[in-house]
């Protein structure tokens, strides 16, 4: 008796072994299918990229729209989805597309950013308005994102909210332009610009900034439309609004020594006299006009000056 019961307590120990180590093997199994089908989705995202920056968007479309029939709950394919359906210019479907990767991820700042920016770009600045006050609630000290919240309230003629907006931008920068209450702004790009121009004119240069980076946001080729941008900025001392677009005009401008000229300026007066001299001499490369060079060599003059290199500052005198 004894035997059979030492014989039945083994048998029991043993089944439930097998069933505990059964039930490890298919969890195992399920990790894996999982892992399988994460990678799936990884390759075919980054071949849904590449689609799409070789400007291929029919088939970055299907690759994106594929993942999402799989996995509906894909935000960064929701995302891209939408950037496809922007630059094929689908407006509402790019509009629905990016709403639908925000609402899976709330608290992805830069889906909100990528929204905020494409109702401008349409010429929309009403919608916006809330995607900004919330970028600015968690990026407080972000000139650029204060800038473009700045332009929809005064575009919108909130110009309580603008100037608000303008005074926090203000004590960011420790710029101390005056404030003068927003004129609202028309969207049509060509108005913008021969607005911006004309309250340039008349040397308001804070509204002429405003109403020129607003034409900017629609063409920013128009070599023109810089230049004028430039000497607003300059002339309403705003220049960090000139400089943050350093990456812009590089690429579009890149043998240019007016806008080079210009940029080196704008880093001189912010206090970055390393990078004025780099676009100083990059601009007296290209400079062929006498008083162009003139106004460089000044301005590596000046810059080398606050370098502290007498020597090479002498150079320019």
């Amino acid at each position: 008796m004894r035997r059979l019961l030492i014989f039945i307590v083994c048998v029991a120990l043993t089944a439930g072994l097998s069933a505990q180590s059964g039930k490890k093997v298919r969890k195992t199994a399920s990790n894996s299918k999982e892992a399988v089908t994460e990678r799936q989705i990884s390759n075919r995202f980054n071949q849904g990229l590449r689609s799409y920056y070789t400007a291929q968007y029919e088939e970055a479309l299907q690759q994106f729209s594929g993942i999402l029939i799989d996995a509906p709950k894909h935000a960064p394919s929701y995302f891209m989805t939408g950037r496809v359906y922007a630059e094929r210019k689908q407006y509402s479907e790019a509009e629905n597309a990016f709403k639908q990767a925000i609402k899976l991820e709330k608290n992805n700042i830069w889906y909100q950013v990528e929204l905020a920016e494409y109702y401008m770009h349409t010429g929309n600045y009403k919608d916006p308005i809330p995607y900004w006050e919330k970028i600015c609630q968690k990026m407080p000290d972000n000139e650029r994102y204060l800038e473009r919240l700045y332009m929809c309230y005064s575009i919108c003629q909130m110009n309580e909210k603008a100037i608000e907006v303008h005074e926090r931008l203000a004590k960011l920068t420790g710029e101390t332009e005056t404030v003068q209450e927003p004129t609202p702004e028309m969207p049509d790009n060509e108005k913008n610009k021969e607005n911006g121009i004309k309250l340039l004119a008349e040397k308001n240069y804070s509204q002429a900034v405003i109403a020129l980076e607003n034409s900017l946001t629609h063409d920013d080729t128009d070599y023109d439309l810089w230049m004028a941008f430039a000497e607003a900025t300059d002339k309403a001392q705003q220049w960090r609004k000139f400089t943050a677009y350093e990456e812009d005009l590089t690429t579009l401008f890149p043998q240019s020594s007016a806008i080079l000229a210009a940029l080196a300026h704008a880093f001189l007066k912010t206090g970055q006299p390393d990078k004025a001299v780099e676009y100083y001499q990059q601009a007296r490369a290209f400079a062929f006009d006498a008083e162009l060079m003139q106004q460089i060599r000044k301005g590596l003059f000046e810059a080398y000056t606050a370098m502290g290199d007498t020597d090479s500052a002498e150079r320019y005198r």
